[in-house]
């Protein structure tokens, strides 16, 4: 934060290191190398996981006459993924570092530049 200034931006790549040095994360699988882009919660990242879904349950469920809850699975017949066109022409496309040898999304990036920009 600049002196005078009472707004912060705060760095990603910091918070996340943060996260992991005071055990609300880990990386998964990582004492066998790891996965990219997949974590595990410790037990304050499980409980602090869980007050914020508790918190958005409350916001946009229960505190509203017009929403109703679900929890519905990710896990679906193929016919549903078809039927919704993500069979047939859904793209993701990916874009590699070859210095960092790290993969983004394309629209990732997209929005990355956006915000460096001042959007």
């Amino acid at each position: 934060m600049t002196e005078g200034s009472s707004t912060s931006t705060v760095d990603l790549d910091a918070l996340a290191s943060l996260a992991k040095q005071r055990g609300f994360i880990f990386q998964n699988s990582e004492i066998y190398g790891g996965m990219a882009s997949t974590w595990d919660y410790g037990p304050l990242g499980a409980e602090l996981k869980r007050n914020i879904k508790d918190a958005w349950w409350r916001t946009f469920v229960w505190e509203r006459d017009d929403m109703v809850g679900l929890d519905s699975s990710i896990l679906m017949h193929p016919e549903v993924w078809r039927a919704s066109g993500h069979v047939d022409s859904f793209t993701d496309p990916l874009v590699d570092c070859l210095v960092c040898r790290q993969r983004w999304r394309e629209d990732q990036l997209e929005e990355r530049k956006w915000r460096a920009s001042g959007g």
